[in-house]
């Protein structure tokens, strides 16, 4: 593990330690202390992610704890499979568990749905976008629970690229002039059109890099498809893993989804001591 990424998940995981006053457990304070082995099951189908972030939770805690890992990261693990032992101090395991799994079930199932989505575009090669709809904090995490499908972020952040959306132009009292300036700072320019007439206004400015095709129909995605020549082109709005197959269109550069990040379902798992 590299040393930026091992700080990162070491700042993260102790955060929600102290959040939750692991040091200060109640419900443990009159245990004695003595090792104990305890299993993870998953209760239901789904990818793994989340093991560095799982192991740190305990670690910090007591660098002692050992694991047993029967599946890595990004493998998708059947319902009812076990897929680590721990062993250690039981007051250490019992006091670290909840957040423990807190970080394997969400990220297990931020990576399930990015897996799903990538595996249906990649058929028709068009590269699937998880967007900054994320859980404040945890950005770097779900950014890499993403990338081990190859699912890539929007843009990571607001200084990296220029997005401008519906309120964007209600704010900009100059279209052109605006564009102009935009170029200034070198940096990729992303336009969102809510309809075939102020699309056609957007194509007629030069140095955007792509078109944001926001809610549009599939019949309209097909129609806009017809008027674009050179501007790559990304569609969003609404899209999940129930329609996307209607908007694998052949033309379509991106496809960004909220719902990777936002509309999660935690992966069913549970520790449980011998």
């Amino acid at each position: 593990m590299n040393k930026i990424l091992n700080n990162k998940i070491k700042q993260h995981v102790k955060l929600s330690l102290t959040e939750d006053q692991v040091r200060q457990d109640s419900s443990t304070q009159n245990i004695d202390k003595r090792n104990i082995n305890a299993d993870i099951k998953f209760r239901e189908k789904s990818i793994m992610f989340g093991k560095l972030w799982f192991e740190q939770s305990f670690r910090i805690i007591d660098p002692k704890i050992k694991f047993k890992w029967y599946f890595k990261d990004g493998d998708l693990v059947k319902k009812n499979s076990l897929v680590c032992t721990i062993s250690g101090d039981r007051r250490c395991i019992l006091s670290c568990e909840r957040v423990a799994l807190n970080f394997l079930q969400t990220l297990s199932a931020v990576s399930n749905s990015a897996y799903q989505l990538t595996k249906k575009a990649s058929k028709k090669n068009i590269q699937i976008l998880y967007t900054r709809k994320t859980i404040p904090g945890w950005r770097y995490a779900i950014d890499l629970a993403c990338r081990k499908h190859g699912c890539l972020p929007h843009r990571k952040n607001l200084k990296e690229s220029i997005l401008i959306k519906e309120n964007h132009l209600k704010c900009i009292d100059n279209f052109s002039q605006f564009i102009h300036e935009c170029r200034k700072l070198n940096k990729k320019i992303i336009v969102e059109a809510n309809s075939i007439t102020q699309l056609r206004d957007i194509l007629q400015e030069s140095g955007i890099h792509r078109v944001l095709l926001d809610n549009f129909t599939p019949n309209e995605v097909r129609k806009a498809l017809r008027i674009i020549s050179k501007t790559k082109i990304e569609l969003s709005g609404n899209i999940n893993i129930n329609n996307i197959h209607d908007y694998l269109i052949p033309g379509v550069d991106y496809i960004s989804v909220g719902s990777i990040t936002k509309n999660i379902t935690a992966t069913d798992m549970t520790l449980l001591v011998k």
